[in-house]
């Protein structure tokens, strides 16, 4: 703001006293603006904190309501366990022969597969627990001062059988190995038919986690609505038998290897949220 009024030639100003009255208004004017002007950027401060503070509030509200929505739907994991006894042997059993014609390695290879079936079927192997799993014949080459020279021919035949009755087991292989069997990939020991375990360990799982729930909910003072979702999930290993060279009888002639199948674990975790009341 300024003054309407030329200073510098107030002396020819026929009234002075009207002159410096017009000053002190101007400065007074000036004044007002000033305090308005503080007074705005005062409150454009103030309003801009206030939305900040409304955000975070908002935003910590928020998170607040999602806990406490958490909390009142805990969830409680147990574990369900059922031990027994495998009922189930599967075995890979492989003859591989060599000759110098494609011929010569079937006729021999045949001959010591088929010799093993019918062995396997007189000891009372089902023809449908023997399956052929493998039947590969490739060329054997040599190569001496780098030229590939033909030698010979390679056939692997592989079954795969299923034995129920272990006590045959080690005389089996013993005997396969006689016949001709040369590869036997590993023994493994399963249960035929686990989903009789698997829901007798699964009702033992969601048993255990209700109790679990209830001991929680009793040391939290709090008391267990309804079961608002559940899950399971389950896990039933194979155990592996790897046959060792020695106990394949390599050479014709072996003792026969006495297998154990133990026991196997069928685990069942069953996963349960519970309302709180």
């Amino acid at each position: 703001m300024f003054c309407h009024y030329n200073h510098e030639h107030r002396e020819n100003t026929p009234d002075s006293s009207e002159q410096i009255k017009h000053c002190q208004y101007c400065k007074g004017r000036s004044i007002f603006h000033g305090l308005v002007k503080l007074f705005l950027i005062v409150l454009i401060i103030f309003f801009s904190l206030w939305s900040v503070e409304s955000i975070v509030s908002s935003k910590l509200k928020s998170r607040e309501m999602k806990n406490i929505k958490a909390e009142k739907t805990p969830s409680v994991s147990a574990e369900g366990k059922v031990v027994a006894t495998p009922d189930l042997s599967t075995i890979n059993f492989s003859v591989m022969t060599e000759a110098k014609t494609a011929k010569e390695a079937q006729t021999q290879n045949t001959n010591k597969m088929n010799g093993v079936i019918e062995y396997l079927k007189t000891i009372g192997i089902d023809k449908k627990d023997i399956k052929t799993t493998s039947y590969y014949l490739s060329p054997k080459y040599n190569y001496p001062d780098g030229r590939s020279v033909l030698v010979g021919y390679i056939l692997t035949n592989s079954i795969n059988i299923k034995v129920r009755d272990f006590n045959i087991l080690g005389d089996l292989i013993a005997k396969s190995v006689d016949l001709g069997i040369n590869q036997i990939g590993d023994v493994q020991f399963s249960i035929e038919n686990p989903d009789i375990l698997k829901a007798e360990a699964g009702g033992l799982a969601i048993k255990n986690a209700g109790e679990k729930a209830k001991t929680l909910a009793m040391q939290a003072g709090v008391r267990l609505g309804k079961i608002i979702t559940f899950s399971e999930s389950e896990s039933s290993p194979i155990y592996p038998y790897y046959m060792k060279s020695a106990e394949m009888g390599m050479g014709g002639g072996g003792v026969a290897p006495q297998l154990e199948q133990g026991s196997q674990e069928i685990k069942v975790t069953a996963n349960i949220i519970f309302e709180i009341e």
